[in-house]
């Protein structure tokens, strides 16, 4: 086996030399592969494989991974399905992965030609014989074995082994993938989130197959100088998948797809992969940063996802299947958020290929969606066909969003049974159980010191402490109460905190930089004690001829920081842009990690329009963006990430500037972060503006819902993650 492979490998070893483009500039340049990889004769190719069924570790969302990269290479980057092949299951065993890999990539890849490899499920990491103390990281097939003392042998796949195939291609334009963790942290579950690492003391040792093959694949005279891998974090960390309602995935594969869903062809794909890491970070914390692995960093990196969609719009999802002669379709909506796609029953979708042809979603099953046809296609055969794209046009979503808390199954039955009770006297707030979807969890706060659990009048006794969590299990600031509380003491007392992070929760589902037609932007830029642009942020189907301004020398070196840092103390301010053809109107609120709501810029502020073609900032001060150090926002703790969200509507904020004056009808200073009393006011004020600005566009397309109805074409909202450090 080992020597044909060697042989076949030796002849499909044809590269290109490495040319000496460093990975940033790549990152910043990689549009130039898209010449090459246009060519009709570039073939594109794909090996996709997940494992859920393993032996002793179950996963649940690798095989959906799998199935939303098909989808995203089918409808998004126009792979042939022919030249997808999957393995799922039973079917991913370590030899057939291998042979799989010879004979569908390196048996047909040319150069020029586009090779995607991805691995979903568990990993692990495994030592040599002749050097027991260097532990290698490892991939964990379907046909895991219990290693034995009499024989330490296991199946596992060499991360090395893989590295080796992929530099064996013979293209360039060449990638892996890996949605995986080697370590076990000891225990299967982080919160809400399953740990994807064998859950089990490395013990290990590589078969003398695999490591046949791997020398094999060493001696190729025509192998690259390097693999390039996305990884979903670093080699010690954790990587996760989560339930949502009605599906199981990979927290880094799905935040990938659905950022390169709306993609395109002019996006950076360092932009594409810092959102993805982003959205990554913003559920895990720490625990979890993808990552970019380039070994060679003389070398050009390999394919630039965003070159391949050509001239393929920016989109949601994608017709699968026409029914019903033509009168329902089935949808594939990979590239909504999972907020979103929770609440989109009812809204409209348009078909980018078929002028006035618009889809009212019906139901949907996990990221599958059954729409009915309102308006046929605007061309001569008046049918929809499968693999056109998919928008949206008009999202709905109901009013009585609620907030979900689980319950940490640390917490004693009593505790349960109390929190249950207390959580249902509270409006739109319901308690689960700990593993299910959910958006933030209630238990007991860890104690630190025996001192601080000890209560006075009863020496030895260790009281609890509740407060909430991160589906991480990550305590969110400010939450954990004092010793000795009850249950139902607790959920009351944190009712505020349960409130405000309901308010941000509500905010968040109106970020539409994926869909929103308006044409405006922001940028972020701090003015002390360096003055320097932070993120920058535009819809990036509104299709406008600017270009945004280019990012710092500084920010350029970071790119393997996903989310920007921001000294605390640091002066912020933003610079936003009307490219549109009529006023827009603007509120700016931050969400903290702590969960509080805050409006920002001065009182009066969100009345004025922008006018057209206009810029401003915020605050202004006076001062000019990106000149001076004019007074900004100051950045108070506490430590964490924080979010904050530009909202821009064709009509003024009426019913948001209402809500917020009449809980703080005391503040007058012109430079204010105002802390929201009652932020969930607030927030479901912001989506009743966007509601009412949205009505014409909603009689336009003539549905009628008693839900709130928003037109991407009327508003924006753009969201800046960042870490307060």
């Amino acid at each position: 086996m080992g020597l044909k492979r060697r042989e076949f490998l030796q002849q499909a070893g044809r590269v290109l030399a490495a040319i000496g483009i460093s990975e940033t500039l790549w990152l910043r340049l990689g549009d130039r592969y898209l010449e090459a990889l246009a060519q009709p004769t570039a073939r594109k190719l794909a090996l996709l494989v997940g494992v859920d069924k393993y032996p002793d570790s179950p996963l649940h969302g690798c095989v959906t991974d799998v199935e939303l990269q098909r989808e995203l290479l089918i409808y998004r980057f126009g792979f042939a399905p022919s030249d997808i092949l999957t393995l799922t299951d039973a079917q991913a065993t370590r030899d057939n992965i291998e042979t799989a890999f010879v004979t569908h990539l390196s048996g047909q890849a040319k150069p020029g030609d586009v090779v995607v490899f991805h691995f979903s499920g568990c990993g692990s990491r495994v030592s040599l014989a002749e050097s027991p103390g260097i532990m290698q990281n490892s991939l964990v097939p379907a046909d895991d074995v219990l290693p034995l003392l009499a024989n330490r042998a296991v199946n596992d796949i060499l991360e090395e082994t893989l590295l080796l195939l992929v530099r064996s291609l013979a293209t360039e334009n060449a990638i892996a993938i890996l949605d995986t963790s080697y370590t076990y942290p000891g225990s299967r579950k982080n919160g809400n989130f399953r740990i994807r690492s064998r859950p089990r003391p490395t013990i290990g040792e590589p078969s003398l197959a695999e490591l046949t093959f791997a020398e094999g694949l060493k001696s190729s005279p025509n192998l690259r100088p390097a693999a390039v891998v996305l990884a979903a974090g670093a080699n010690s960390q954790l990587a996760a998948e989560q339930e949502w309602n009605g599906f199981t995935a990979g927290l880094f594969t799905y935040a990938l797809t659905q950022t390169l869903w709306w993609a395109t062809p002019a996006s950076s794909f360092s932009v594409s992969f810092s959102r993805a890491a982003g959205t990554v970070e913003q559920m895990t914390g720490l625990s979890q940063e993808p990552q970019i692995r380039h070994h060679d960093l003389t070398a050009p990196l390999a394919v630039n996802f965003s070159s391949l969609m050509l001239n393929s719009p920016a989109s949601d999802g994608a017709v699968t299947a026409v029914e019903e002669g033509g009168k329902t379709v089935q949808l594939w909506l990979g590239g909504l958020s999972p907020g979103v796609l929770e609440c989109c029953a009812g809204s409209v979708f348009a078909v980018d290929s078929s002028a006035g042809a618009r889809l009212l979603l019906r139901g949907r099953t996990g990221l599958s969606a059954k729409a009915q046809v309102l308006d046929k296609p605007d061309r001569t055969d008046g049918q929809l066909t499968a693999g056109e794209l998919v928008r949206e046009e008009i999202r709905v979503l109901p009013r009585n969003i609620g907030l979900t808390v689980a319950l940490d199954s640390g917490l004693e039955r009593i505790e349960r049974v109390d929190a249950t009770s207390a959580f249902s006297t509270l409006p739109q707030l319901a308690a689960v159980g700990s593993e299910q979807p959910a958006d933030c969890r209630f238990g007991r706060v860890p104690e630190t010191s025996l001192a601080e659990t000890v209560s006075p009048h009863e020496p030895g006794l260790i009281q609890s402490r509740y407060g909430l969590f991160s589906l991480a299990q990550i305590l969110i600031p400010d939450t954990q109460g004092d010793g000795g509380e009850a249950v139902k003491v607790a959920v009351q007392r944190l009712t505020p905190q349960l409130k405000a992070l309901q308010a941000g929760k509500l905010l968040r589902l109106t970020v539409n930089e994926g869909s929103s037609r308006l044409k405006v932007r922001a940028v972020l830029a701090t003015l002390a004690p360096q003055a320097r642009t932070v993120a920058q942020r535009e819809p990036v189907r509104a299709g406008g001829d600017y270009r945004l301004e280019p990012l710092s020398g500084e920010s350029e070196k970071s790119v393997g920081d996903y989310i920007p840092s921001v000294e605390k103390g640091s002066s912020l301010q933003y610079g936003l842009y009307n490219d549109s053809d009529r006023p827009v109107y603007f509120a700016v609120f931050c969400t903290d990690s702590a969960g509080r709501l805050s409006v920002l810029g001065a009182e009066g502020e969100m009345s004025r329009a922008i006018a057209p073609g206009e810029n401003l900032t915020v605050p202004a001060a006076g001062a000019i963006l990106f000149e001076g150090f004019a007074n900004g926002w100051a950045v108070s703790g506490p430590i964490g990430l924080a979010e904050i969200m530009v909202i821009f509507s064709e009509n003024p904020f009426a019913q948001t500037l209402a809500a917020i004056e009449a809980e703080m009808p005391q503040t007058r200073d012109a430079q204010s972060i105002r802390v929201l009393l009652n932020p969930l006011n607030v927030a479901r004020a912001v989506l009743e503006d966007l509601h009412a600005a949205s009505i014409p566009g909603v009689q336009k397309v003539g549905i009628s819902t008693d839900d709130l109805a928003l037109d991407v074409n009327v508003w924006a909202t753009l969201s800046f993650v960042y870490r307060v450090v």
